[in-house]
């Protein structure tokens, strides 16, 4: 049993529960991101291996125009291994779940901050925000017809 899997008791149970919900999302977010940085981690090496395969038979003169085309020839390597890399599916879908995960995290923050600060201070959530827009909205379409009415009406006297 891990930590997320531990039961809540007593009297803030449903709070704890609720709280614990985020303990699995943030387990799931950190192992993704893990993995994305041992991606990047890994893309480094490879870059760093074919510099060292395209700059080994330079030589050692030191010169601005030796140092300026090992700066180009650095560029070119690393800007290509990571192209390569950033075009893959595998990288599109450490995107995605890194994303997905962080939409999730948004909502539970989100719920959480609701229900433990705004609520408690009476102030509006998200949900009284919404109901709000569509009282006025309605409001606005009920103005609008009643108006559209008058105008008729004082038309044909």
């Amino acid at each position: 049993m891990n930590i997320g899997e531990i039961p809540a008791v007593g009297p803030s149970r449903e709070k704890t529960e609720k709280m614990m919900k985020f303990f699995p999302l943030f387990m799931n977010f950190y192992n993704v991101w893990m993995d994305s940085i041992s991606d990047f981690s890994n893309i480094s090496l490879e870059a760093m291996n074919r510099m060292h395969d395209k700059t080994a038979n330079i030589g050692y003169e030191i010169s601005p125009e030796k140092n300026k085309e090992i700066y180009n020839i650095w560029i070119e390597t690393y800007s290509d291994t990571f192209k390569e890399f950033l075009g893959t599916g595998h990288f599109a879908r450490d995107m995605g779940k890194i994303t997905s995960l962080l939409i999730d995290a948004q909502k539970y923050n989100r719920e959480m901050l609701e229900e433990n600060l705004l609520k408690p201070m009476n102030l509006p959530t998200s949900t009284d925000i919404d109901e709000v827009n569509r009282e006025l909205y309605s409001l606005k379409k009920t103005v609008r017809e009643l108006t559209r009415k008058i105008n008729e009406l004082s038309q044909e006297k």
